[in-house]
């Protein structure tokens, strides 16, 4: 069972690999996001499964009012699901996970962090590789790093990991903001 469920999760990564390459995404195409509401949104449903994991998993509330950005609604959707999953997998029992939205200047900023042990500084780069782990812990498969980065620059954004501390990780994706955004 664990194995099929490993490799459920490995063929999801790569299709959503796949539909984050370059040319599948026209952003002039794709309706605003308001990053704000969809992060909230997935924060909560996972929270569930925060605490089966003895984690305290929950939002920077700082921001209150909707933060759009041009995309792809499932592909931000995935970008935040697999940061999230990452802190969850690894920053091990007793850890915070918070998830922020903000605005930074004509730029939305999405961060995940979190007090687990974080990554080390020299595998900081490498890991948004693809099949790259930064540990042997876990059942990760290597590709949730990876298939951020990809989404995240087709949305003409950046990603980067920032070291907490004492100990943990955060993930700050910087993305464009929508100009004059009409909600679909």
């Amino acid at each position: 069972h664990e194995s099929a469920t490993r490799s459920a999760h490995l063929v999801s990564q790569l299709l959503t690999l796949a539909r984050a390459e370059p040319g599948a995404l026209r952003l002039q195409d794709c309706p605003p996001v308001d990053l704000l509401a969809l992060a909230r949104q997935l924060t909560a449903e996972l929270v569930p499964r925060a605490l089966r994991a003895g984690l305290d998993l929950g939002m920077d509330e700082a921001a209150q009012t909707p933060v759009w950005v041009a995309g792809e609604a499932l592909l931000l959707r995935e970008v935040l699901s697999n940061l999230i999953d990452n802190a969850l997998r690894y920053a091990g029992a007793g850890a915070t996970v918070t998830v922020g939205v903000q605005r930074s200047g004509a730029q939305a900023c999405l961060s995940v962090e979190d007090s687990g042990p974080g990554i080390a500084a020299q595998d900081r780069a490498r890991v948004f590789g693809r099949f790259v782990r930064a540990t042997d812990a876990g059942s990760g498969c290597g590709l949730g790093l990876a298939i951020v980065k990809e989404i995240v620059e087709r949305h003409g954004g950046q990603v980067s990991l920032e070291p907490v501390l004492p100990h943990g990780l955060r993930v700050r994706v910087l993305l464009p903001l929508a100009g004059n955004p009409q909600p679909a």
